[in-house]
């Protein structure tokens, strides 16, 4: 039986401007037809979100299901069990949180494997996953702790594989080292770049793309040479970084909350806080150069999980329109993704990933923290508003 959604403020993330009273029938899984509410049929089952803002479910292009801001290797100390479950704990909070889809780029054990499996399965709740199994990385290098440690052509092929063994969406690298190892040099290029070029060709070779960590450093031209699909962080790009990302239609995925509250959080270890503090205020520059060069640009929230308005702010901040960052939260996510024709905007035939937010984020990012109203493919996942009349 269809349900009819009452919007109070639809913002369909197509780039069209606001519209007032419109009604979303949602059939099955998808949205079968967007029309005005004098068109509500006697008898249907309406879902009023008359008082709110309407829009896509925002898609989270970086995250880490087991990780939360602070000591990362202190945290990937703890035995699978533990981990798994403050996966299952963070997976729904980001679902709640408005986030339907996400890419998860870095687990150990493959817990992003399986939650993604116990989400299908209707075990527990969470967000649509892409997943990426263990990140790889050099010996010794950044995140060690987390991911496979590799060195060498043959044993990256080898790496590659065995992540594909697993089923897993796509490959993470990284190139750079990082912020939160201590001793990790952020510019710092970690692999030749012979097996950056294996990484990469052996993903193509078998139908996967690759999410390269780079904050900045010599490791991004080979990167994007070898056709890397996108890069994450970039804070420390120089002004030709940033063009020659343009020139080659690479991704940039922006990661800006996690360095913010790592900078100011007591409790992230000093080496944490001390390079997230230098490289914070240039990550502003990065981002206005972004904007004028054309960069294809979308958000994740890393370990800093569901602040979805911090990344839109800081879009903004950088000069891109409040309509443009809630693209770059939900239709720009879904191309990341490979996704654009199933969800990112609302639209008949697309997915029905629809949520309310309580307030105008056009006008105020900050609605985007207060989204009583959750639906994932036709499901609704939470609500806090009263739904049939």
């Amino acid at each position: 039986m269809a349900k009819y959604i009452k919007c109070g403020t639809l913002i369909d993330a197509t780039g069209a401007g606001l519209a007032r009273n419109k009604l979303l029938v949602v059939e099955g899984d998808r949205i079968a037809a967007v029309l005005d509410q004098a068109d509500t049929p006697l008898g249907a089952e309406v879902i009023d979100l008359g008082g709110y803002t309407v829009m896509p479910g925002m898609i989270d292009c970086h995250e880490h299901l087991s990780l939360d801001v602070g000591d990362e290797a202190a945290q990937m100390s703890q035995p699978v069990p533990y981990l798994s479950m403050i996966a299952v704990v963070n997976a729904e909070k980001i679902l709640r949180a408005g986030i339907t889809t996400m890419r998860d780029v870095g687990e150990k054990y493959f817990i992003d494997v399986e939650i993604k499996r116990g989400i299908e399965a209707g075990l527990i709740k969470g967000p649509r996953l892409l997943t990426s199994g263990h990140p790889l990385i050099r010996t010794g290098g950044h995140a060690h702790f987390l991911g496979r440690e590799t060195d060498g052509v043959s044993d990256m092929r080898k790496a590659v594989r065995e992540q594909l063994k697993q089923g897993v969406d796509l490959i993470k690298i990284m190139v750079s080292g990082g912020m939160s190892t201590k001793g990790s040099l952020p510019d710092s290029q970690e692999f030749s770049d012979e097996e950056i070029f294996a990484c990469i060709d052996e993903a193509r070779r078998n139908g996967r793309k690759v999410a390269a960590h780079l904050h900045g450093g010599p490791g991004l031209k080979p990167a994007v040479a070898a056709g890397v699909h996108t890069v994450e962080h970039g804070i420390l790009f120089t002004e030709e970084d940033v063009k020659l990302v343009a020139e080659s239609g690479t991704w940039l995925i922006t990661t800006v909350g996690v360095g913010e509250v790592a900078e100011l959080d007591p409790a992230t270890p000093p080496h944490y806080r001390e390079k997230a503090s230098r490289s914070n205020a240039n990550g502003l520059q990065v981002r206005k150069w972004a904007k004028q060069y054309g960069v294809k640009v979308a958000v994740g929230n890393d370990t800093n999980h569901c602040r979805m308005d911090m990344e839109a702010r800081a879009l903004v901040e950088a000069g891109w329109s409040p309509m443009e960052a809630l693209q770059a939260l939900t239709i720009r996510g879904a191309e990341v993704c490979g996704m654009a024709e199933r969800t990112g905007t609302l639209e008949a035939g697309k997915l029905a990933d629809i949520i309310a937010v309580d307030g105008d984020p056009l006008t105020d990012l900050a609605a985007l923290r207060s989204v009583p109203f959750v639906m994932k493919a036709g499901v609704v996942e939470f609500s806090e508003i009263g739904q049939a009349r």
